[in-house]
């Protein structure tokens, strides 16, 4: 880490007093690629941080209610790099059925996400037979979940707006989810396909989805391949089974979390690439960012400098799953304020290098291929310089 960056955080940690310089260190604050808290927490809020990390980490047993169908037993492994609440090449694999156009999640066969464990060898899923898609997606990074939540609806649906005035063949489409936590309609802005709007709904999903631990929210097991008598058979712990509000232990954390630091290291040939992704159309759909309006000091009027305008598009990589109101084609425009750490790249981790997910591109972004394909070789290596910047 540079000393500048060690000195930001230094003054950072100091400014927020000594529980904060003492949580910093044993969150990894001086790491170059995130996994702290936000600046200008309280110390109440930087309390409930510490909290929420030590719940992330928490690797759940039988006994507390893991399983009995699961993924993993904890949230850090699909959210721990390059630090805490990134992302990590581990997949899951989810599977329906496509009949025509239409799209079944297979839920009474216990769809669509498959559990690859189990507490007990007779407790396991299995991909159905007649499943005609199985996909496998690499972990959304939860880096600056906080402020993403805080950006309002309505300047999503603007940048929608303004797509569609821009460039309506090429132009995006908002994700409308309701809340199960208030029941209200959100634009959504969280996972592959937009299907989430807020933090608490979205970690509730995954405990249950992710861990079989069920919660408040999603206060019912759900049964491996749908099958309620071995279901009755494996889950021997009661319902709800967050008995110690994990679920909001871990929202607090996720709100409170710290984006990726921007590039330290900004050169010409970086900021060349920099013109060139705006040149070609790449800004397009990877919108430099928005504005974060919160009740919280340290989140409110913050930019979101994520580099996704939070759209649905179809680029030609859709794993034919329909999730939310997003199609089999769609998916939410990945952010990019990440890219040096997130590699493999895509939903399915297919592209090793930004090369290679750049040519993936199709359908609305082909112009914006075609573009950088007609590129000189050193525009595209110092495009691909700023994208690794990021």
């Amino acid at each position: 880490m540079t000393r500048k960056l060690v000195g930001r955080y230094t003054s950072a940690m100091r400014s927020a007093g000594p529980l904060l310089l003492a949580l910093g260190l044993m969150a990894g604050l001086a790491h170059a690629r995130g996994g702290g808290p936000l600046g200008g927490l309280t110390e109440a809020e930087v309390a409930q941080f510490k909290e929420g990390f030590d719940a992330f980490r928490t690797n759940l047993s039988r006994d507390q209610g893991l399983g009995p169908a699961y993924n993993l037993a904890s949230c850090y492994p699909c959210h721990g790099h390059p630090a805490l609440g990134g992302q990590s090449p581990k997949t899951v694999t989810r599977f329906g059925r496509l009949d025509g156009d239409v799209f079944s999640p297979l839920a009474s066969a216990g769809g669509p996400l498959l559990q690859q464990k189990a507490i007990t060898s007779s407790c396991a899923e299995v991909v159905p037979a007649n499943a005609t898609v199985v996909i496998r997606r690499n972990a959304t990074s939860a880096l600056g979940a906080g402020l993403i939540e805080a950006i309002p609806d309505q300047q999503i649906l603007d940048r929608a707006a303004a797509e569609r005035a821009e460039n309506a063949a090429a132009a995006g489409r908002a994700a409308v989810v309701t809340g199960v936590s208030d029941g209200l309609a959100h634009v959504g802005r969280f996972g592959w396909k937009a299907q989430g709007a807020l933090l608490v709904d979205f970690v509730g999903q995954a405990m249950v989805d992710e861990m079989g631990f069920t919660n408040a929210l999603f206060p019912t097991e759900e049964a491996p391949n749908g099958d309620l008598a071995l279901l009755a058979r494996c889950d021997l712990v009661p319902d709800p089974e967050d008995t110690t509000d994990f679920l909001y232990k871990v929202t607090r954390l996720l709100r409170f979390l710290s984006p990726p630091p921007q590039p330290t290291k900004v050169n010409d040939s970086v900021l060349r690439g920099e013109a060139v992704f705006n040149a070609i159309g790449c800004a397009f759909c990877h919108a430099a960012g928005y504005t974060a309006v919160s009740d919280n000091p340290a989140i409110d009027g913050q930019h979101v400098d994520l580099y996704s305008d939070l759209l649905l598009h179809d680029v030609g990589t859709g794993d034919g799953i329909v999730q939310g109101n997003a199609r089999g084609n769609e998916f939410r425009t990945p952010p990019l304020w990440l890219v040096r750490g997130s590699h493999p790249y895509l939903h399915d981790g297919r592209a090793r290098t930004v090369p290679e997910a750049i040519e993936a591109h199709q359908v609305q972004a082909l112009d914006a291929r075609a573009a950088y394909e007609g590129l000189s070789p050193a525009d595209k290596n110092a495009l691909v310089k700023f994208l690794r910047a990021r």
